[in-house]
């Protein structure tokens, strides 16, 4: 099946950007950050939030600002449903993707595709605390008073071309996502924040239906 890999790279927040590093320095036990960390993302059953994400795009004056629900369930399974100022949806479940708009539904297997592929991982290794075991990135870590930032640069050809660097905002209490900030090579980002997060809430497994 055809897709549109710059709808797909749209819905998943992949825009240009500016960096939001000041106030962190590096992290002096980053051996002890990785345990910890991978640690406490393997007790995340499941977490639902709220979502608020800002594109910044040079070729626009105005930033467009988009709001919706987002849900992970351990299992490789992600929801990205967007509910302001449109309605779109994005499911990934294992090697399985769909996507709906208002129009439309399409269904992808994302094994298919090497760019569909990492990008099914991206997504699963920021909720799973796996960023580390992901080879198509060199990670630093970084901390502040209240948060850790994980800054991934790409490694291979395929997601250099898609990003400058990947920064992952994560909370010191209890190392859950607080911010994802994609930056690609122009200058222009994309920033998606996380509020009002519920882990280990039962998450119906309807909600991760790809068909």
């Amino acid at each position: 099946m055809k897709f549109n890999i710059s709808l797909i790279v749209s819905i998943l927040f992949f825009f240009k950007g500016y960096s939001q590093t000041t106030g962190f320095t590096t992290i002096k036990d980053e051996v002890a950050f990785k345990t910890n960390f991978a640690s406490a993302s393997q007790k995340i059953e499941s977490i639902e939030s709220q979502f608020n994400q800002v594109k910044n795009l040079s070729m626009l004056k105005d930033k467009i600002v988009s709001k919706g629900k987002f849900y992970y369930k351990k299992g490789n399974k992600v929801r990205i449903e967007y509910t302001t100022p449109y309605q779109y949806l994005m499911v990934l479940n294992n090697n399985t993707m769909m996507i709906k708009d208002d129009q439309k539904t399409s269904n992808y297997n994302t094994k298919s595709n090497k760019m569909m592929q990492s990008i099914n991982n991206i997504m699963l290794d920021c909720m799973r605390g796996s960023v580390y075991n992901n080879k198509e990135f060199s990670v630093q870590a970084f901390e502040s008073p209240k948060e850790y930032l994980l800054k991934m640069k790409p490694q291979t050809s395929i997601m250099k071309k898609m990003f400058a660097n990947i920064e992952v905002f994560l909370d010191k209490k209890d190392f859950h996502v607080l911010r994802l900030n994609m930056i690609e090579n122009g200058g222009d980002n994309n920033l998606m924040s996380f509020s009002n997060p519920v882990m280990n809430k039962n998450v119906a497994d309807a909600l991760f239906n790809t068909k």
